[in-house]
């Protein structure tokens, strides 16, 4: 077993409003290991940003204890707490006239002050930093005008450059473009390879699916915490759509709209893969499909192949309708 680095203990998150608790989260506990990247999971307003808020001493803890290598967090020192915690918060960094390098510098000052001159030590962490997120050739560019992407992958080179054994980030996907979620989580995935513990919350399930180690589900009565396959061969995952017309297809892996079905269709011939996706076309269009010729009496989609490309026939007759894409199949069924 990891040695244990985040031990929490009955743990009530939450903020007041004046004197009167406005949210408060149910007490739970959790541990995270050495090298586990862990995704903190859950609907809107459910209190993920206040959890990670409270981990990092910017919310007070309301109840319970948080442990960093055995010590509470409220008696760590705030110059050894910076040493040992790097947050990134959802906001996009803005640092007007400062570019990616000088940025990045800024994350070795909790280890020298903001008025000591940076070592050569320092400056090679800061310079493999900016280099291990692809960012090596943007280094003198400001942050105020990166893309999204790129000014994602320069707080990362923070988190990195800081050095500490904890990264815990808020939404570091949002608002990024598909390749750009896969290349931050891989980033991520990379570090807590190399030792770190990391803490992210998102939105993105599926992108995370395939590189978190842990899931920290967050529902309205309490956490639950498993490997993305625990969560998903337990069922647990649909408690975290409940109430909608949407459920977690195991088989899929993925969220799926729960849609009344009121026909059937038959595909025949292709491929499985080809299958697959001519029959998620028809679920779309309100039709169950089987893969079996059980009845004339349903729709009939026969994918062949004529001089090496696909096709799609619709009906059993030899003059039936053909169509050279799912689309333009659809299209016709649906006029």
């Amino acid at each position: 077993m990891a040695r244990t680095v985040i031990d929490i203990k009955g743990l009530v998150a939450g903020y007041r409003n004046g004197q009167e608790i406005a949210f408060r989260y149910p007490a739970f506990d959790a541990v995270a290991h050495c090298g586990e990247l862990i995704a903190l999971v859950g609907r809107n307003g459910v209190g993920k940003s206040t959890l990670l808020r409270t981990l990092t001493r910017l919310k007070p803890v309301l109840d319970g204890a948080v442990r960093i290598n055995g010590r509470y967090i409220d008696d760590i020192s705030g110059n050894d707490f910076a040493r040992l915690v790097s947050f990134i918060p959802s906001e996009p960094a803005h640092a007007s006239h400062t570019n990616v390098y000088e940025f990045v510098c800024m994350a070795r000052y909790p280890y020298h002050g903001w008025f000591e001159s940076l070592q050569m030590s320092d400056s090679l962490l800061v310079e493999r930093a900016i280099d291990s997120v692809g960012l090596t050739n943007l280094k003198k560019r400001y942050i105020d005008n990166l893309s999204d992407g790129e000014r994602q992958r320069a707080m990362i080179a923070f988190a990195i450059a800081q050095d500490t054994p904890i990264i815990i980030m808020d939404e570091p996907t949002a608002f990024l473009d598909l390749p750009n979620k896969f290349e931050v989580m891989r980033l991520l995935r990379e570090q807590s390879l190399q030792g770190k513990t990391i803490i992210i919350s998102t939105h993105d399930l599926q992108t995370a699916f395939g590189l978190v180690d842990t899931i920290w589900l967050m529902l309205p009565k309490g956490i639950k915490i498993g490997a993305p396959e625990d969560l998903v061969l337990s069922g647990i995952l649909n408690k975290l759509v409940d109430n909608t017309p949407v459920y977690f297809d195991a088989k899929s892996g993925q969220f799926v709209y729960n849609q009344p079905f009121k026909k059937k269709a038959i595909v025949v011939g292709g491929t499985p893969t080809q299958h697959r996706w001519t029959a998620n076309a028809l679920q779309r269009l309100g039709f169950e499909t089987d893969f079996t010729d059980s009845s004339a009496d349903e729709l009939f989609v026969q994918i062949c192949e004529e001089e090496g490309k696909v096709q799609w026939k619709l009906g059993r007759g030899d003059r039936s309708p053909t169509f050279d894409s799912i689309r333009n199949l659809c299209l016709y069924i649906k006029g």
